[in-house]
């Protein structure tokens, strides 16, 4: 289930309008008796100041009227094309910076370049690759895609680090070898980066986006962890998808509780969002509603129930005997995703974190580990989607479910 709701999300990052920009440029060579490879070995020997990638981050959470100050002092100017950017500078190639104004401050540009040469565009995409490898950018990324399709309808091959990405491109020789070569990715500050090689557009689209820096998650109230809270049957739990930031809990009582057994026991109503859909879970029956929200085709659905969520003060009380964050192992048997009929998945990709980072968040909650030390079912993880199709990972959060 999670590689097809990562692989969604991925595909979610690919459609790009892109531009391009320069700290730090690399030249090529235009002598027509000049090796065709001069740029890639060029690049061999590559090292990055930030480059493009972080000239490029730098802009956004700046004001519209800041970031194209910022830009002109780095040698853009302004296209007959509104909101785009030429680099007066350019040297062997065409590089346009595109600016999204979308909010008070700017939280979606890119970069492109457009050529019929495959070297250079190769080379321009290894050096946006390696920008963004040695960046501080890359140590805080927890979602990632590396992959390449070399024709219509024959299938994606993917790979496991940029370094393993590359090699493979290495041996690519023209433009008509290659669809599309894809690198996405989030990190836990609500970026999401996107950097497309594509053959038949014949150009490169490099886009960094953060809709959390004008709309930022709503603060959840902070309460006093008393019986009220922590004496119910379930514990409901709020975490982000896209920072696995804790957005509360809910707490309820539940009837025809059942003990046995080391899964919470969920009833499923699921409607698949041709345009509305929905999910419903139940604990046993019908008369225990945990969870209802909406679910629209390219818009946006909403959470129905439950409706409020608080927060306790998050401490160290429960986390040295459990969580990661001491160097202790994840409760790998403990933690499942389920999926929408509300069984628990048994196998999970091995490349998939989430659930790590989920436990992280979770575990330094004190309502959250009062109910996990009293129970010996697993904690069940729904990833609620109220928008799908083309809608918004922005809009995505985890619904965590423990039983007490």
């Amino acid at each position: 289930m999670k590689s097809n709701i990562k692989i969604l999300a991925i595909l979610l990052g690919i459609a790009f309008v892109f531009s391009f920009s320069s700290c730090e440029r690399l030249k090529f060579d235009e002598d027509e008796n000049a090796s065709v490879r001069n740029a890639r070995n060029a690049l061999q020997e590559y090292e990055t100041d930030g480059g493009d990638f972080v000239f490029l981050k730098s802009l956004l959470g700046r004001t519209y009227q800041e970031a194209i100050d910022y830009i002109t002092q780095h040698g853009y100017v302004e296209s007959e094309t509104q909101n785009k950017y030429e680099d007066a500078e350019t040297d062997s190639i065409s590089k346009i910076l595109t600016l999204y104004q979308e909010g008070q401050y700017l939280q979606n540009a890119a970069l492109s370049v457009k050529n019929d040469d495959f070297d250079t565009l190769f080379a321009v995409f290894k050096n946006w690759l390696l920008d963004m490898r040695n960046s501080s950018s890359y140590l805080q990324l927890n979602r990632t895609s590396y992959e390449y399709s070399i024709g219509w309808g024959n299938g994606y091959q993917s790979f496991d680090s940029p370094e393993q990405f590359l090699d493979a491109l290495e041996s690519l020789q023209s433009i008509d070898d290659i669809n599309q070569a894809s690198f996405a990715a989030y990190d836990n500050e609500a970026y999401w980066y996107s950097l497309d090689l594509s053959g038949h557009m014949k150009g490169v689209y490099l886009q960094i986006r953060n809709e959390r820096i004008n709309n930022p998650l709503p603060e959840v109230p902070t309460v006093n962890l008393t019986e009220e809270y922590l004496e119910k049957d379930i514990l409901i739990a709020k975490v982000d998808y896209m920072t696995f930031e804790y957005g509360g809990f809910y707490s309820m009582n539940v009837t025809n509780k059942q003990n046995e057994g080391n899964e919470i026991p969920f009833l499923a109503d699921y409607m698949s969002p041709g345009d509305f859909g929905y999910i419903k879970l139940y604990y046993r029956d019908q008369s225990n509603l945990l969870m209802d929200g909406s679910i629209i085709w390219a818009g946006c659905g909403e959470l129905n129930f439950p409706e409020t969520f608080v927060k306790g003060n998050s401490s160290n009380t429960y986390v040295p005997e459990y969580t990661m964050k001491r160097g202790l192992s994840f409760p790998s048997d403990r933690i499942s995703y389920i999926d929408a009929d509300g069984s628990y998945v048994q196998d999970v990709d091995e490349s998939d974190n989430d659930l790590g980072y989920i436990w992280q968040t979770l575990s330094a909650q004190d309502e959250f580990m009062s109910y996990y030390e009293q129970t010996s079912k697993k904690v069940a993880v729904y990833l609620y989607q109220p928008s799908v199709g083309v809608g918004d990972p922005y809009d995505w959060y985890y619904m965590v479910f423990v039983e007490r």
